[in-house]
């Protein structure tokens, strides 16, 4: 009996030692495994990927490949959208643990940056007075573009031979709305490199532009240049609760739309303080080895599927499953409702492609190895579009249109951005930027169109 007990009781132990040591190997191959899974991130040749930190790269490790650009936009996007620390400069102290923190209103980085409306209202007075750190923000663009369009040379537009550039006039001055019956609103803010470049120069007036673009054969911005587009949700508070889990979230001072003047532009009442998600961002950075900039768009993941891809588990922002609304049709002032929601969907043409989807969950999982709650894991990179063969400023045209560099690839769109227009890529209408319709460039930059006489 004795031996029987002592056998048994070995034999347990034997067991239990062996069971101690498969779950060993076990948590090993997980560990080696998820390793593999980081290092298994493809952005080319001796170039490093993507990491959860707040350290901008200055440049792409080289032009080399879509994939290589892919990881740069995404490490933009990445410190960008770190916790601001002052105007345009991040939180050195906040850590990976808490990036994205949902119900986290502080404003990113970008945020933190000047809007073009204030730097072109301030006329002169300091930066450090805009700082969005201390105050809450205006936002009142109904579209991206606007007002701006009725400023491009129309000569040289109608002498090109894009034929979709007249897909853009025809996107002027729309609105987007969600499914929720909500509207979408648009702001335009530049880097610090940026806004010190404008206010030195003194252009924040028409004559001063004219006279400096004369000097200089056009406005070419310097090295490290950062312009952002983002588009925002309004979202009623009873939502907020339920948004903030999967959305940045942000406030703002938003008007109210009273109608529409006669050339179809809105007329605005009384602001209120309303709370905002972010659906889209476009990041467009001048570095060395990209003169022609590059140019990055993000979207929420579920704003809207690509055409006969629906999932419908998904509940989208900008796309109900059951509506029988032709997609992606603007609005018309004076006759729409600024509540009746637009059905959009991604065209066929500008579908996720396959390194863009990996490279995507690969990125939202190191945020989630973070952070599991980060909004930011609801984010993703829609495509980027670069120069092959870039031209330096003082070899480009010295009027419009500049040169394209050789940009690639052709299809690149924002669902919340080019809604009405998704079938033009971005330089296909930059290569105009110009002053107020004249000859004189802007180094691809629309911004300057917002400088008043």
């Amino acid at each position: 009996m004795r031996k029987t007990l002592l056998w048994g009781l070995s034999l347990l132990l034997l067991l239990t030692s062996c069971k101690k040591e498969k779950n060993t190997e076990e948590m090993t191959e997980v560990a080696a495994t998820q390793e593999t899974e980081q290092e298994t991130i493809d952005c080319g040749a001796f170039c490093n990927p993507p990491e959860v930190s707040y350290v901008l790269p200055d440049d792409a490790c080289n032009l080399s490949s879509q994939k290589t650009m892919n990881c740069f936009a995404w490490s933009s996007f990445l410190a960008l959208n770190w916790k601001a620390g002052g105007q345009g400069v991040p939180d050195s102290t906040a850590t990976a643990s808490t990036y994205g923190t949902p119900g986290d209103f502080s404003p990113t980085v970008w945020e933190s940056c000047p809007s073009v409306d204030a730097i072109f209202s301030a006329q002169g007075k300091s930066l450090k007075a805009l700082n969005p750190l201390t105050s809450i923000k205006r936002i009142h663009k109904l579209s991206k573009i606007g007002l701006l369009l009725n400023k491009v040379n129309k000569k040289s537009l109608k002498a090109s031979k894009d034929s979709k550039l007249e897909e853009i006039f025809q996107a002027k001055g729309t609105w987007l709305t969600d499914q929720g019956g909500n509207l979408v609103w648009y702001e335009v803010l530049v880097d610090m490199t940026e806004a010190d470049f404008i206010n030195a120069n003194q252009l924040y007036t028409m004559a001063n532009l004219k006279n400096y673009a004369s000097q200089h054969n056009g406005v070419w911005l310097p090295t490290g240049s950062i312009e952002f587009k983002a588009a925002w949700k309004v979202v009623p508070e009873k939502e907020v609760d339920s948004v903030q889990k999967y959305y940045k979230m942000s406030q703002a001072l938003v008007p109210t739309v009273t109608g529409f003047d006669t050339n179809n532009q809105p007329i605005y009442g009384k602001y209120t303080q309303q709370y905002l998600a972010l659906v889209g961002l476009h990041i467009i950075r001048k570095t060395s080895l990209a003169s022609q900039f590059v140019w990055m768009t993000f979207e929420h993941v579920h704003n809207a599927p690509t055409a006969g891809q629906v999932d419908n588990s998904v509940n989208y922002s900008f796309f109900n499953p059951n509506s029988t609304a032709i997609p992606n049709q603007s609005p018309v002032p004076n006759r729409d409702s600024l509540s009746t929601p637009v059905q959009v969907v991604r065209i066929a043409n500008n579908a996720l492609t396959t390194d863009i989807k990996t490279l995507n969950a690969q990125v939202q999982d190191l945020i989630r190895q973070s952070n599991p709650q980060s909004v930011w894991q609801y984010y993703q990179l829609v495509n980027v579009q670069w120069p092959q063969n870039p031209v330096q400023d003082g070899n480009n045209n010295k009027q419009i249109p500049l040169q394209m560099g050789g940009i690639t690839p052709s299809n690149i769109a924002n669902t919340t951005m080019e809604t009405y227009a998704q079938s033009t890529q971005c330089m296909s209408c930059h290569q105009y930027g110009s002053i107020n319709g004249t000859q004189y460039p802007t180094d691809y930059s629309f911004v300057f169109l917002q400088v008043k006489q």
